[in-house]
C-alpha cells in the first residue's frame, strides 16, 4: 500500500486527536473507503470519525455510503461506552474522544499493565494496532514520557530483557512519532526508524510468516 495513503491516514487520526488542523491534501474516494477499512482493523473506528466529522468545516468529506455507516459506527461504540464502565486507560484520553475509544478483548490485559513489554508481547502474537499505540501515546503525555519509570518506582535506566524488546521499544517509539506525532519530549526511547517500518507494515498485514520468523530469529525475539 502506498506509503502516502497511510501518511494521509494518520493525518486523519491527528485531526481526531487535535494534534494537526487539517490533512494535507483531500483524500479520493477511494482513499476514504480505504480509510474506513484501515479504521475498523486497526480498532479506531469511533476516534476516526472524530476526525471526519472535524474535516467537514474544511469542505472535505467522505462519500455518502462510507459517511454513514462509518458514523453508524461511531455512534454505536459511543453508546456502548456510556453504558458500561469502561476500561483504566480510557481515563487518559481527552473526553471528546473517551466515549469513541474501541473497546476489545486486550481491553482486559492492558487496562493495568499497558506498557512497552506488554505490547511488545501483543505485538508477537500479531495483535498491535493503532488503537493500542493511541492507548500508549495518550499515556506518555499524560504522564510526560515518565510512565515506565513511574511503574518500574522510579528506576533511572529502562532496561527491557531482550535485543528484540529493546529494538521493538525504538521501533515503537518512531511508530509513535510518525504515525500519531508523539512529541520527542515524552518519547523514553531513541526512535529506530527501520524498526518502526517493520512494525508499522506488520501491523497492516504487508508480512507473510515466513517474514515474521526471520525478523525474530535475527534479532532473538523468542
Amino acid at each position: 500500500m502506498a506509503q502516502d495513503v497511510k501518511k494521509l491516514f494518520f493525518e486523519l487520526l491527528q485531526v481526531s486527536m487535535g494534534t494537526l488542523e487539517c490533512v494535507e491534501r483531500g483524500p479520493s474516494p477511494e482513499e476514504w473507503k480505504t480509510f474506513y477499512e484501515w479504521a475498523k482493523t486497526q480498532q479506531v473506528e469511533g476516534v476516526g470519525y472524530h476526525g471526519v466529522e472535524r474535516l467537514f468545516e474544511f469542505g472535505l468529506r467522505a462519500p455518502q455510503d462510507v459517511s454513514i455507516d462509518w458514523m453508524s459506527e461511531a455512534e454505536m461504540i459511543r453508546e456502548q461506552n456510556q453504558q458500561t464502565k469502561q476500561p483504566r486507560v480510557a481515563q487518559y484520553y481527552p473526553e471528546t474522544l473517551r466515549d469513541l475509544r474501541q473497546r476489545s478483548a486486550d481491553d482486559d490485559g492492558t487496562s493495568q499493565t499497558l506498557d512497552v513489554q506488554q505490547l511488545y508481547r501483543l505485538s508477537q502474537q500479531g495483535r498491535l494496532n493503532m488503537r493500542l499505540l493511541m492507548d500508549y501515546c495518550y499515556v506518555l503525555r499524560a504522564t510526560k514520557g515518565r510512565y515506565e519509570k513511574l511503574k518500574a518506582g522510579g528506576v533511572g535506566a529502562l532496561l527491557l530483557g531482550t535485543v528484540g524488546q529493546r529494538r521493538f521499544a525504538h521501533g515503537l517509539t518512531w511508530l509513535l512519532h510518525e504515525a500519531l506525532a508523539l512529541e520527542p519530549e515524552f518519547m523514553q526511547w531513541k526512535p529506530l526508524e527501520t524498526e518502526g517500518r517493520y512494525l508499522l507494515a506488520d501491523m497492516f498485514g504487508e508480512h507473510s510468516s515466513w517474514q515474521r520468523m526471520v525478523h525474530r530469529m535475527k534479532y532473538l525475539a523468542f
